[in-house]
């Protein structure tokens, strides 16, 4: 009967939010409120009267609104706290009091507004409904860019003492710049520049070629108003700059030693075969994780799965978060923002949607993670990571983070038990 009660209290505003009307017994209310009064007299001091020693009555009257706030904050948070346990709720955010009436003879009544994950089923065909991988394609092209880019990491970077710079040398200069306007020097600066780069001045690709180690040239930039740093925007500088070293990038060639220096196999064309089964793994895995992703997204629109409020912002941040740092997100233009914010929201969305009806999945079809499962996680992630076994359980245990490790790990095996059945080929 009391559970009932309980219930009638809770309104389903919408599948993810819920609103609670609430009551606090005027006896608790009047219970605190002296309590709290009696603290307030004991501390405030008021002209006439020592500290401690003020008529209760006056602390009352002038502090009125103070201890009727300092009441709410003691009682409110308790009594919602016991309200929601009892009822077996559990907000995805903190919950918004909306409203409340206080008073010492009725007690307090106020209203509180929270979010809460949606309740859903799966269809009962949830499995039949099949979708088609796209077929991995790979052009030669691919497995050439990829030996370029290994040949570019093996790269060697040879003093040059003979010639002076040319395009494709990097440059260790010394340079030191002097606003014309007010002949203040600049900071001498030690750095290192790809003679030729687009992003260069264009002042300091002209000077630099044929330039020998010791050489010294100076050059003048007039920088626009609206230059990108503020400190030369609109300013004449004149820069001094002198030749320490030049380096010449020498690309190893493309042999048979070069195949057994970048990787443990025989000659070059094991290698660009490797190479080539590695960029088809990867495609059929993007294949096959972009048709999961379609399946969930029909699944999501079928059953009509809404996301918390609170919960798509709270994601999208971290994704912002993760695809640009501090000082990167400070750079971006403002009237970029609302494209960026719009592209994380639908990220974020989807996340979630897929996150909820995974674990939805996994409850209904009975997956779970087994020790020796975790176990074997552990080992892989200590052996790619080449993290000692022992190290790896004990940070884990540390943090806190053996249970993300398992949810993550379920959701992996979700995904596999989904492939396998829903796939078309």
């Amino acid at each position: 009967m009391e559970n009932n009660a309980n219930q009638e209290k809770l309104r389903v505003v919408s599948p993810t939010v819920r609103e609670l009307d609430l009551e606090i017994s005027p006896e608790l209310v009047k219970k605190e409120y002296e309590k709290v009064l009696k603290d307030y007299v004991s501390r405030v001091k008021l002209p006439g009267f020592r500290k401690g020693f003020a008529p209760k009555d006056m602390v009352q009257r002038m502090f009125e609104a103070e201890i009727k706030e300092a009441v709410l904050d003691n009682l409110i948070p308790e009594n919602l706290r016991q309200e929601l346990e009892s009822l077996k709720v559990v907000p995805v955010n903190v919950p918004t009091v909306k409203s409340i009436d206080f008073s010492l003879d009725g007690g307090v009544r106020y209203q509180v507004s929270f979010e809460v994950w949606p309740e859903f089923d799966l269809p009962s065909d949830y499995l039949d409904k099949k979708v088609e991988k796209e077929k991995a394609q790979l052009a030669e092209a691919e497995v050439d860019a990829v030996l370029n880019r290994l040949r570019e990491n093996a790269a060697e970077y040879l003093p040059v003492t003979e010639r002076g710079v040319q395009a494709g040398d990097y440059v260790v200069i010394e340079i030191q710049g002097k606003d014309m306007a007010s002949r203040k020097f600049m900071p001498v600066e030690k750095v290192v520049v790809l003679a030729g780069h687009p992003d260069n001045e264009p002042q300091l690709n002209e000077v630099l070629p044929g330039l020998k180690p010791g050489d010294e040239k100076t050059f003048t930039v007039n920088y626009p108003p609206d230059y990108r740093q503020k400190k030369f925007a609109g300013k004449e500088i004149e820069y001094r700059l002198k030749v320490l070293e030049i380096k010449e990038k020498k690309l190893p060639e493309l042999n048979d030693d070069f195949a057994r220096l970048v990787d443990q196999v025989e000659n070059l064309e094991a290698l660009k075969e490797k190479i080539r089964q590695d960029l088809v793994s990867h495609r059929e895995e993007e294949a096959r994780d972009k048709a999961i992703n379609q399946y969930l997204e029909k699944l999501a629109a079928e059953i009509n799965l809404v996301i918390p409020e609170s919960m798509v912002k709270e994601e999208a941040q971290a994704i912002i978060g993760r695809q640009f740092r501090e000082e990167e997100l400070k750079k971006i233009p403002s009237d970029l923002w609302p494209g960026l914010l719009e592209q994380a929201r639908k990220q974020a969305e989807a996340n979630l949607k897929n996150h909820l009806l995974l674990r939805k999945i996994a409850s209904r079809e009975g997956l779970e993670i087994t020790p020796e499962e975790f176990e074997q996680e552990l080992k892989r992630v200590s052996e790619s990571r080449n993290i000692p076994l022992d190290q790896l359980r004990a940070a884990l245990a540390r943090e806190g983070r053996d249970e993300d490790w398992k949810l993550n790990l379920l959701l992996r095996k979700t995904v596999d038990f989904l492939a396998g059945r829903i796939i078309i080929e």
